[in-house]
């Protein structure tokens, strides 16, 4: 079994940018992409604008495209807007991929999911696979990359850790209803949330 985990270290041949070039850059983005910044304020960030730039080695010109065809997207499919409740139903899907309950070792929200290589290959761009390191539980070198960057107690035995807890679908859905409610996803049509996170009908 395999996991993808995203390194921090750059590709070889990408572009280094000092901090005010890519200030700069994203900058010039912001300005190509017009109104959009505007219509989608908390994902077209300087943050989201700069992993943009860092996939296409810096290009403004690719970056803006790529980050227009992620709108376009997002506005057909709302990511925003999915509830826990929208994909509850789906156990066996849920269990290929998770949000667990815990950080890697620099507080960042991680991933799991079940997935192999040739997968994975087809769905990623040739300069963002070079990034990624596929890691398997019974490989020394991956039991290296492993221990620098979760904590193995935590981490599950499928991905290469040493917890044999299997995943509580019912703690995991309070869990993300929670989510829904801090995130304000889930809404009535008065624009309120519901305490268990559900969404509210009117049945008149």
């Amino acid at each position: 079994m395999s996991s993808l985990l995203k390194t921090r270290n750059e590709g070889k041949q990408q572009k280094q940018a000092s901090p005010q070039e890519q200030q700069r850059k994203i900058d010039e983005v912001r300005e190509l992409l017009g109104d959009l910044p505007t219509e989608m304020p908390s994902f077209l960030s300087d943050g989201t604008i700069r992993r943009f730039l860092r996939a296409k080695n810096w290009s403004m010109e690719q970056a803006t495209k790529a980050l227009k065809e992620a709108v376009k997207w997002r506005r057909q499919y709302k990511p925003d807007k999915i509830c826990w409740e929208d994909l509850a139903s789906m156990e066996n899907e849920v269990r290929r991929a998770y949000i667990p309950d815990y950080l890697d070792n620099n507080g960042r929200t991680v991933f799991a999911i079940m997935t192999s290589k040739k997968i994975v290959k087809h769905f990623i761009e040739p300069m963002l696979y070079d990034k990624v390191k596929f890691v398997y539980s019974n490989n020394s070198d991956s039991q290296r990359i492993l221990a620098d960057i979760f904590d193995l107690d935590k981490l599950e035995f499928a991905f290469g850790g040493r917890n044999t807890a299997s995943l509580d679908i019912t703690k995991y859905s309070e869990r993300m209803r929670r989510r829904d409610q801090i995130r304000g996803a889930c809404k009535d049509a008065s624009g309120t949330i519901s305490p268990s996170g559900q969404r509210i009908q009117s049945t008149t």
